[in-house]
């Protein structure tokens, strides 16, 4: 995510069952709206259906892009501008919850089993009266995928072991980072689901390809970080900000705003150098200006996901992508939380990019430690 109004947000911590921290309920506390940083002419056009898409506040809705690339931003920007303001935001991942407990978190509980508390509301009781922004949808088992097309088709809520239907007043607002439109055709995701999330949507660019935007997103967070510390503003040195620009960033916004603030407070309100930097990106070649203009925008329906055009300066961006990741994993010594953490992306996403980049060299191995 971007960023928000920090006075506009009110955050509670939900635990689960096992007294692990679950997720967030976001409450408007005042008419401060959420900011959406970017000017781009890629940025502009989602924002501007962003807008259009703000009229409908009960129809489901898929937010489609890579990790970072600020859709649950998005979906708080959707969530502040309908009636259902007043109401709480409930954000949960289906892919950082563990596939036998998202039943119970979803849909809540009246009868638990091994001595664990009874009759707990799920996250869409919660969630009443306003939104429920349920992150990469395509993680969710196909049991609980028809389920959620019940309730979106207008079927009472229910709990699980429970028999009073509820009602669910909930706008749900979903992502993906994933072609669902595969997964279908995998039968791997329902289409029904598909359908129904999938009638409004919008697809994020990510930030390699928003021109212009990593120079407003860096003097952004730079002012937010230092503001927040109380001291001057140092800016950034136009080596260290060249560099910037001429990173692929995998990890999208997200992981640009995590390397802002950890140069900020290694500068100690000095501009912003190489130094700052992470080796990764302070040590990259010389960033070559392209001589033509950027490949047109993508195309298509959101949950199906295309290949990007490479990025500024580099002869491939997967290999650049690919050569930042696994130094990234080395430098973390092979620690796969460490590193999704360090990149800004989930797990399960980091996993995916290591066994397709270390297949060749770890043949009937799994090199992938927590």
């Amino acid at each position: 995510m971007e960023d928000s109004a920090a006075p506009s947000w009110r955050t509670k911590h939900l635990r689960s069952l096992g007294g692990g921290m679950m997720t967030r309920v976001l409450c408007v506390e005042d008419d401060s709206e959420v900011r959406l940083v970017g000017a781009s002419e890629r940025w502009a056009r989602a924002m501007e259906e962003l807008g259009r898409l703000a009229a409908h506040d009960r129809a489901p809705l898929l937010i489609a892009g890579e990790p970072g690339t600020g859709k649950e931003l998005c979906a708080r920007h959707l969530h502040a501008a309908s009636p259902r303001a007043g109401g709480p935001f409930v954000a949960v991942s289906a892919a950082r919850l563990p596939a036998e407990r998202l039943g119970e978190e979803l849909f809540g509980v009246e009868t638990c089993a091994g001595g664990r508390p009874a009759a707990r509301p799920g996250l869409f009781e919660l969630a009443q009266g306003g939104t429920l922004f349920l992150d990469e949808i395509g993680a969710l088992p196909l049991d609980l995928q028809q389920r959620l097309v019940g309730l979106l088709d207008g079927a009472p809520l229910c709990r699980i072991g429970g028999e009073a239907p509820l009602v669910a007043d909930v706008r749900v607002i979903a992502a993906t980072s994933r072609d669902l439109r595969a997964r279908v055709i995998e039968r791997s995701f329902h289409p029904d689901l598909h359908q129904r999330v999938g009638a409004l949507g919008l697809s994020l660019p990510p930030l390699r390809e928003r021109d212009g935007d990593v120079r407003r997103l860096v003097e952004h967070f730079l002012e937010r970080q230092r503001g927040a510390a109380g001291l001057a503003g140092g800016g950034v040195s136009p080596r260290a900000l060249a560099q910037l620009e001429a990173y692929p960033w995998p990890g999208n916004v997200r992981e640009l705003r995590r390397v802002v603030e950890r140069a900020s407070l290694l500068a100690h309100g000095a501009p912003l150098d190489l130094e700052h930097l992470p080796p990764e990106i302070g040590a990259l070649g010389a960033p070559v200006r392209p001589s033509a203009p950027s490949a047109p925008p993508r195309s298509g329906p959101p949950g199906a996901l295309r290949p990007s055009p490479p990025a500024r300066g580099s002869a491939s961006l997967g290999e650049a992508v690919r050569r930042h990741i696994l130094a990234v994993y080395a430098a973390q010594g092979g620690n796969v939380t460490r590193t999704a953490s360090a990149l800004g992306i989930t797990r399960v996403s980091l996993r995916r990019h290591l066994r397709q980049y270390l297949a060749a060299d770890a043949r009937g191995k799994e090199p992938l430690s927590d």
